[in-house]
């Protein structure tokens, strides 16, 4: 008999394990499928995670306009003024950044008509980033009897000067 007991004690103890093991498992699928259920029909849980996930993609979108206008050398907030009017006593001086420009006096184009100069530019750039197409255009409206034949045009360093002479009427 003590033999009999021997042997069937494992096997009991084996079902044991097997059956506790069955119990744990099945509680802990309960515990997450309740859990789930609950949450997906809470709508409290749901409105506070659009919540965050309306303020992750806000922040994504700050960082993506800094990096636009940190990128953007026409835009004023980040750096100077690109063209630039001076008033000399007998002669405008339009001055151009070239910086942005690439430093290249030909991408800067220049248009007198009816007291009206009109400076506009682009630059085409690739990169690893792909193609970047940058244009500006600025206007003045100038009061005095401009020469428009004795316009003068001059790269120094980073800048472009056109110097427009005019007479007083």
């Amino acid at each position: 008999m003590l033999e009999d007991e021997r042997n069937h004690h494992p096997v009991w103890r084996f079902l044991g394990i097997v059956l506790a093991t069955f119990i744990g498992a099945y509680l802990a699928f309960y515990f997450v499928v309740d859990t789930t259920i609950n949450r997906m029909t809470d709508p409290g849980y749901q409105i506070r995670k659009m919540e965050r996930m309306m303020q992750h993609q806000e922040r994504r979108m700050h960082k993506f306009e800094d990096k636009m206008l940190q990128q953007n050398p026409f835009d004023p907030a980040v750096a100077p003024m690109l063209v630039n009017l001076v008033k000399e006593e007998d002669e405008y001086k339009i001055i151009v950044d070239l910086k942005p420009l690439d430093n290249n006096e030909n991408n800067v184009n220049v248009k007198l008509e009816d007291n009206m100069v009109t400076v506009s530019g682009r630059v085409e750039k690739n990169g690893k980033k792909g193609e970047q197409i940058m244009n500006f255009s600025q206007s003045f409206y100038l009061d005095e009897n401009l020469e428009a034949d004795k316009i003068t045009k001059v790269k120094q360093g980073n800048k472009y000067i056109i110097t427009i002479p005019f007479t007083e009427e």
